[in-house]
């Protein structure tokens, strides 16, 4: 059971179905302390899990199975887009507004998830990524959380070099 407010995952590709997200939504709880932390993002704010109450768990996020008409409202969007929602949510601490997750054009066939969080400066908000494996992407965000996001993106994009494959991270520079 974690002590933090879900993640929203944004789904961001056609291609990725219900059964898709089913099947990521129960790899991320098995791939963690069996606690349903991803809450799949729609379009409207007052479908968020609830706030959390003093001193309580935070409620569950999204279960499978999700309802056979769901569809993703964020196909084709930008992970900016994504971004600049969250950073709208009307609910205080309803899931994270800072760090998120996306499923793109690579989730599927890579089976992977991008960790994303926003960073604020002077030029405005941007937004950094680098993709985690479907089944530890939960336990990542939450022992990740924050402080050693740098190391992490850097240590993913040497692996993929070293292994002359594509980068799919947007994170740095950091060499």
């Amino acid at each position: 059971m974690s002590l933090k407010p879900p993640y929203a995952l944004f789904v961001l590709d056609k291609d990725i179905d219900n059964e898709d997200l089913n099947e990521c939504l129960q790899r991320a709880y098995d791939g963690v302390w069996q606690s349903w932390d991803i809450w799949v993002a729609t379009i409207s704010y007052t479908d968020m899990p609830p706030p959390q109450k003093p001193r309580q768990p935070p409620p569950p996020a999204t279960q499978p199975p999700l309802p056979k008409d769901y569809t993703s409202p964020w196909v084709g969007k930008t992970v900016e887009e994504c971004a600049t929602w969250l950073q709208k949510a009307p609910i205080e601490d309803a899931v994270d507004t800072d760090n998120f997750l996306v499923m793109n054009e690579f989730s599927k066939d890579e089976d992977i998830i991008l960790a994303c969080r926003i960073v604020k400066g002077e030029d405005g908000m941007k937004v950094e990524y680098y993709p985690h494996p479907t089944g530890e992407v939960s336990m990542q965000m939450y022992t990740n959380d924050g402080r050693k996001w740098d190391e992490k993106a850097l240590n993913y994009q040497r692996r993929q070099r070293a292994a002359g494959r594509p980068d799919r991270s947007r994170a740095g520079p950091y060499d």
